[in-house]
């Protein structure tokens, strides 16, 4: 797996340099940079790959823009000269760096010259994108206009991807036991996957080949199935996330921007409690990057893991990125046996800034 990321000169990321684990969560303030990172490691990932335009770029979840918006040009340090972006993993890395004499779609773009130690990384980064999934398209309402194996960008097919890894004979999704899945989505009494059919989904309604099907605990027999279309988004959400961790088409490495937005905060934190175990367990290996908003997918972390980390961005007073990451500190185990959690330490300010706070 990737051992850090280097940036330099992209976007709000004039020089940030991150050592990661295998389970990553950045959390920061709209605006802060946090989709910056992932962006960057897209843009090596296109490079990677051998090409970097538009269509490479938009393939990995990166927001296409105008060349010269790539570049870091802050008020206090003026314009940046090229773009350095850099994975490790371990003693290999794999770099570009991209001068702005050119564009950046026509820059030539020189690697490291190690070609064993840059290879191996190159191919770990290559398959990586950002999903960025939304409500419609995992209702199977609008399609995905990035779509990849097993689950678009935006989450589609993800009636498809559930069915890869459901066995209802067995009670199982992949490895974990529907029975843990049902204690999450405490009002969903089963869940499968069928052939879409007007009895549980409107006329008006389009459908995809699959749909995901609910049976609600507390309805009645004959109404109480239901279609992705009428179910609760967060068992979507729930589904979207376990699907990356455990579906052997995911990517090694993959970033999700915002999953636990639409989520409960019991369930948020239940989920990524779960997320980060299944991850752990993964064979192969694989690697997240996850963004979030929500102080209470915090308390899903086991920080004392080195695997699982966590990350606070934030903008200096002079506009560059910093990112810190949070460890567990004297003073935060002391919080936290006097009954406070991550949570509340980081909506108290007690978790983010500076490294000596921590």
């Amino acid at each position: 797996m990737l051992t850090s990321i280097t940036v330099q000169g992209f976007k709000s990321l004039r020089d940030v340099q991150v050592e990661l684990g295998q389970v990553n969560v950045f959390i920061g303030a709209n605006g802060s940079g946090k989709t910056n990172l992932l962006e960057a490691i897209g843009l090596l990932s296109a490079a990677a790959d051998g090409k970097i335009d538009d269509q490479a770029l938009m393939r990995r979840g990166v927001r296409v823009g105008l060349p010269n918006l790539y570049r870091s040009s802050f008020q206090s340090s003026g314009l940046a000269e090229r773009t350095v972006i850099q994975a490790a993993s371990g003693e290999a890395s794999f770099k570009i760096e991209i001068p702005f004499a050119a564009t950046i779609r026509e820059a030539q773009l020189p690697y490291v010259t190690q070609p064993e130690a840059h290879q191996a990384t190159a191919d770990l980064v290559r398959d990586y994108a950002i999903f960025a999934p939304t409500t419609p398209v995992l209702r199977g309402l609008e399609p995905d206009r990035g779509q990849r194996a097993p689950v678009g960008l935006a989450g589609g097919q993800l009636a498809e991807a559930v069915s890869d890894i459901l066995d209802t004979k067995q009670g199982t999704l992949g490895s974990v036991e529907l029975d843990e899945l049902l204690e999450l989505l405490d009002w969903v009494e089963s869940v499968d996957t069928v052939p879409p059919s007007r009895e549980i989904v409107s006329p008006s309604v389009p459908v995809t080949r699959t749909i995901i099907r609910f049976t609600d605990r507390w309805m009645k027999q004959h109404s109480n199935r239901i279609s992705a279309y009428d179910a609760s988004e967060g068992a979507l959400y729930v589904l979207f996330a376990l699907v990356l961790a455990m579906h052997p088409q995911a990517p090694a490495l993959f970033a999700i921007e915002n999953l636990y937005q639409t989520m409960h905060p019991r369930l948020a934190r239940a989920t990524m409690r779960l997320f980060c175990r299944l991850m752990l367990q993964a064979a192969p290996p694989r690697q997240a990057l996850l963004t979030t908003h929500n102080p209470l997918v915090l308390d899903g972390l086991d920080l004392h893991d080195e695997r699982i980390r966590l990350f606070a961005v934030e903008r200096s007073s002079k506009g560059p990125t910093q990112v810190y990451r949070v460890q567990v500190s004297e003073k935060v185990l002391q919080a936290t046996q006097e009954g406070l959690s991550l949570s509340n330490l980081w909506v108290m300010g007690r978790l983010g800034g500076a490294p000596d706070i921590f």
